[in-house]
């Protein structure tokens, strides 16, 4: 939250700071969510290539767990 954004909830009542509060964690849990099923149709959709189409895209079979959950590192990242 910004420094501006907690000026306006230290301004609110608490019922009101309660309600922003559990918005905001609504707002969250469906972020992960959404990410969770984001993660599991990549993955769903990469065990269907054959070997040669997924080396041509340059990953192995067995990194695909890690590439879809944490992306792809770029030559040279450490």
């Amino acid at each position: 939250m910004t420094i501006f954004g907690q000026e306006l909830v230290a301004d609110r009542s608490a019922l009101s700071r309660l309600f922003a509060a559990i918005v905001e964690t609504c707002r969250a849990t469906g972020h992960f969510l959404a990410r969770i099923v984001r993660i599991r149709r990549d993955r769903a959709r990469l065990e269907e290539f054959p070997d040669h189409l997924l080396r041509d895209i340059g990953i192995g079979r067995g990194e695909m767990l890690s590439i879809t959950r944490f992306g792809r590192r770029e030559h040279g990242d450490a």
